[in-house]
């Protein structure tokens, strides 16, 4: 069966009401500034463990405070900024992240290091 536009419903366009455009500005201007996506740099690593392996992306993150957010698998792991002599290193007290030119270890609670080299994407 088919089916004819009328005249009236010819030209008829979906029109978002002006309010929704307001108030839509209103809830981004309420915002926290931390609400808003900050850059990061992501580095792509294969971590090796003494009978495993496995993929992990890491996203550092150099505002205040720098962090790093470590995916691996389903799960994510955030590390702020740690003191460190060389390299950069992450810790929050029971695991550590520490990068050294392309190299990183990742060390959960008392389980040996975990050594990670960079994995092409």
């Amino acid at each position: 069966m088919a089916t004819r536009n009328t005249p009236r419903n010819a030209n008829r366009r979906f029109r978002p009401a002006p309010a929704a455009g307001v108030l839509a500005a209103a809830l981004l201007a309420a915002l926290p500034a931390a609400a808003w996506a900050e850059a990061g740099l992501r580095a792509d690593y294969l971590c090796k463990g003494r009978f495993d392996a496995s993929a992990v992306t890491a996203f550092f993150f150099n505002g205040t405070p720098s962090a790093v957010v470590l995916l691996e698998g389903e799960g994510a792991t955030r590390l702020p900024r740690a003191v460190s002599a060389s390299g950069a290193r992450y810790s929050d007290g029971a695991q550590s992240f520490w990068v050294k030119g392309e190299r990183a270890s990742w060390q959960q609670g008392q389980a040996p290091a975990r050594s990670c080299e960079p994995r092409p994407r």
